[in-house]
Parts: structure tokens; sequence; C-alpha cells
């Protein structure tokens, strides 16, 4: 008999009242408002003064602007980092998909009883399994980049590129319905391709991240694959703990209170680590400051004075490609554009015209360049 085959089945339980359920959370979370609330606004005070800390900002974290700040700060973070969690757990959903008619899932395979031995050892192929597919998935993103680097892009590499995706899309199925008994649904054939795609979506934005970090230390192309390895080792751990709260979520009796620490809990974590704390904090605080601008520039009044570092020699009135780290009080406190110095100008809104996004920086053409050619 194959692993599905063995699924004991589950005992059926009454549909619970979901507006019960619902009033009930809603009622742990009113008891507890104060100290979650409490918490989370001394976290969002962590993540800010990471933040501070990291790009040298001359702020009082005590200042009545920052403090009042703080709840919205709260609000912005637990909104970035929940979707940021659910942005890499996404492609597990093929795991609580249903196979065929018989309501069975992938996900019945996990279990939190480790007791049982049939139990453990259904547990570590799953595992395996979801490690093998990701293995597959991460090694066709990572061959896809590098050869992708190196070649023109024509018809043959395209059609090389879509014929290795359909393999490994093919592969992963295979991965994902191994043991599976009887037919499976053309619904979860769908949902099988789907999380092959969203995963490959995932890994490549990781590997993004990662090469982005990584490259500041090293940059022999071979070093990415260890990279890589690193990369699908530590998606392949937050997912199937990500998997196995949503097998835990789905038998608690009060699953917001589950979720509800759980979030506290990470916000928690990814603030005490600097890096983490400075760079989220550091767009909660950024993005409403610059109005959701990455490059900002200013268009000053014409008697502004103390201005003139600012200023774009070629464009009077106007201001350098600047980046707004943080606003309060009614200054701006800027950085120019791409410097690795971390001297911060104060610029008064009363002395702002108004603000734009950057222009897109022409490309070099080759003739810009070389002189002109001497006649005779």
């Amino acid at each position: 008999m194959t692993d599905i085959e063995n699924i004991p089945p589950r005992t059926v339980t009454p549909t619970p009242d979901r507006f019960s359920q619902l009033s009930k959370s809603l009622l742990w979370l009113n008891e507890r408002a104060w100290p979650l609330t409490l918490v989370i606004l001394l976290t969002a005070g962590v993540y800010l003064y990471q933040y501070i800390q990291e790009e040298k900002i001359p702020l009082s974290i005590t200042s009545s602007a920052v403090i009042s700040a703080l709840p919205v700060m709260s609000a912005i973070l637990v909104f970035i980092i929940s979707v940021l969690v659910a942005f890499v757990l996404l492609p597990i959903f093929v795991l609580f998909h249903r196979l065929n008619d018989s309501g069975k899932r992938l996900s019945d395979e996990l279990t939190l009883d480790q007791t049982c031995a049939e139990h453990r050892t259904r547990h570590r192929r799953m595992l395996g399994r979801w490690a093998g597919s990701l293995l597959l998935l991460g090694t066709f993103c990572a061959a896809l980049s590098v050869i992708g680097s190196q070649v023109t892009g024509n018809w043959y590499w395209g059609t090389a590129a879509v014929v290795g995706m359909g393999l490994t899309i093919a592969g992963y199925y295979w991965l994902m319905t191994r043991g599976v008994a009887g037919p499976v649904s053309t619904d979860f054939r769908i949902a099988c391709v789907m999380s092959a795609f969203v995963q490959m979506v995932v890994i490549l934005n990781v590997t993004m991240v990662a090469i982005d970090i990584a490259g500041q230390y090293v940059s022999n192309l071979w070093w990415l694959l260890p990279l890589m390895l690193v990369e699908l080792l530590a998606v392949w751990m937050i997912q199937l703990l990500g998997a196995l709260f949503v097998v835990k979520m789905r038998s608690h009796d009060n699953p917001v209170a589950l979720v509800a620490t759980a979030v506290m809990v990470l916000v928690i974590v990814l603030g005490l680590y600097p890096t983490t704390g400075a760079k989220l904090g550091g767009f909660a605080f950024q993005v409403s400051a610059s109005g959701a601008r990455n490059c900002t520039l200013m268009n000053f009044v014409p008697e502004s004075k103390g201005l003139e570092t600012l200023t774009d020699p070629d464009r009077p009135g106007f201001s350098r490609p600047l980046r707004v780290i943080a606003e309060a009080d009614g200054i701006y406190f800027v950085r120019l554009w791409k410097t690795d110095s971390k001297a911060v100008q104060f610029v008064p809104r009363a002395s702002l015209v108004g603000v734009d996004v950057c222009p897109p920086a022409k490309p070099k053409t080759a003739s810009s360049g070389a002189p002109a050619p001497i006649p005779g």
C-alpha cells in the first residue's frame, strides 16, 4: 500500500460555529489589548532605534513627532512583515488542497504527533519530498540565472528555457503526487502547477536579495552554488514551519489568538536583529517621509539659503538627486543619492515649492563622449 493509502481516516467532527468562534477570538484580543499594544509599540521603537543607528540620523527617539508616529509605524511593520511571510509561504497551499473526492490532502502526512512510528515515517517522507521539489526548482532557477547572464537572448535559448521549465514542473508534479492512491483531480493538478510557478518566483526573489547582500563580499560566480544551497535550506525550513503552523491552527480552538501570538513573536525577533530591524524600520519610516520615492528631486523657493551643497548646478532652483531618510517637525533629513557618506542635510519644508521623483537616467551612447573627427 502507498503512503497516502495508509493515512487513517479522520474522525468526523461537527462544523464549528464561525460566528461564535470569531466572537471568542475578538473577546480574547480585547482582554489582552493593553499588553499587546504595549509590546507592539515598544517593538516599533526598537525598529526605529535600529534605523537611526544604521543611518546615523540625528533624530531624538523621545521627540513628540517620533512618539506620535509609533502607532502608525507599528501597523505598517505588522503589515509589511505579514506580507513578506505570506509571500514566502504561498507555495505551501498545494499541501492543503484536496487530492480528489476522498478529501485527503498532502498535509495529512505532516503531523506533530511523533509517538507513532508510522506517523514519523510519513512525516519524514513528506519533508524529503518537499526538499526534493525545492532542490529541483532551485536548480532550474540557478541554471536559468547563470546561463541567462552569460548568453545573448535568442529563439534557441528561449525555447530551451521553456522546455526546461516544462520538464521541471513535470518533475515537481511527480514528486508531489508520488504515492497518491487513485486518480488525482484536475483542480489539484492545476494547483500543483501554480504552486511550482509561485515557488520559482519565491526562489528567484530570495536569490536576488541574497545576491545583493552577498555580492558586497564576494565577486566570483562559483559562490552562487553554496549560496543557493543555503538559501534553499532556509526556504525549506520556513515553509515547513509555516505548514506545521497551519496544521496546528486548523485544529486549534482559538486560531486568531495563535496567529496574533505568532505575528507578535515574529515582529519582535526580526526587530532584535540590527540589520533586519534597520531595513524594515527604515522602509516604514522612509516611505511615508518621501512619499514612496526612492530618489527625490526638491524644488527650492528662490529666496532659500544654505542649500547650495544640495542645488544642482545645471538646474538652478532644483536639488541634486536626494534620498529622504526621515521627516520630523517640518524638517526633511536628506542625503545625496547613492553616496557612501553618512552626512545628513536638513531641508525645511518652508524652503520648498515641491518635490518630484528623479527622472530615469539616460543611457550613454558610444558617440556622446567621443571627440569630433578632424576634417582632412
